[in-house]
């Protein structure tokens, strides 16, 4: 079967549609996410969580199969040299309830978040990335940036002279909620009164936060 633009993260070979995170009551750090929404959730000792889902009402899916397709790709991740410590990878959660399919992940680094992304779901190097700015070579940096208080503007140009700064980049929309102070985030994000950040549409722009 053909590999989805926007798959569940622990599944890269078998189903052919698209998850997002259920609004049944689940969340993640401070984010109550619909159907459809995608989650980030950045935390201040660098664990990431992640969370995606979508209806689930076609008679041909199979929730067992789907289980077990994730299990088994964090279990060979876990098992590989790719993974930074024991158990880099957890599914936190992972139903199906009313049609509609949740899955969220926990990765015990930003690195392992990174390689599991960019390695198991087809994703482009140079179209997601988090971890050390100073770190990121494969994805270009450009547009313009504004503090979340929206009082200082900075171009590429000046964000890519900031030192001990870390960056995510996505290439989609996703809620993100980060445990540490955001400094910048591009013009095409927008941030609510809690502090969470919508990153723009897949299609656009690369969106890009600087924390």
């Amino acid at each position: 079967m053909r590999h989805v633009q926007k798959v569940m993260i622990a599944l890269a070979l078998v189903i052919v549609f698209v998850f997002g995170l259920t609004g049944c009551g689940k969340t993640i750090g401070d984010m109550d996410l619909e159907e459809g929404q995608s989650a980030i959730y950045i935390q201040e000792d660098g664990k990431v969580s992640y969370g995606v889902s979508e209806k689930f009402d076609k008679d041909y899916y199979d929730e067992d199969k789907l289980e077990d397709t994730i299990n088994e790709e964090v279990e060979n991740y876990n098992g590989s040299s790719k993974a930074s410590v024991k158990n880099a990878i957890s599914v936190d959660t992972f139903k199906v309830k009313s049609d509609i399919a949740t899955l969220v992940i926990d990765f015990a680094t930003a690195y392992d978040f990174l390689t599991y992304i960019t390695g198991y779901n087809n994703i482009d190097k140079n179209q997601f990335y988090v971890g050390s700015l100073a770190d990121n070579s494969d994805c270009k940096i450009k547009g313009d940036f504004i503090s979340p208080d929206k009082k200082e503007k900075l171009s590429a140009k000046e964000i890519k002279k900031l030192d001990d700064v870390n960056i995510l980049i996505v290439n989609d929309s996703y809620r993100v909620q980060i445990d540490k102070d955001v400094k910048y985030m591009s013009t095409n994000c927008s941030v609510d009164e809690d502090g969470i950040i919508t990153t723009g549409k897949a299609g656009e722009d690369l969106s890009y936060i600087i924390y």
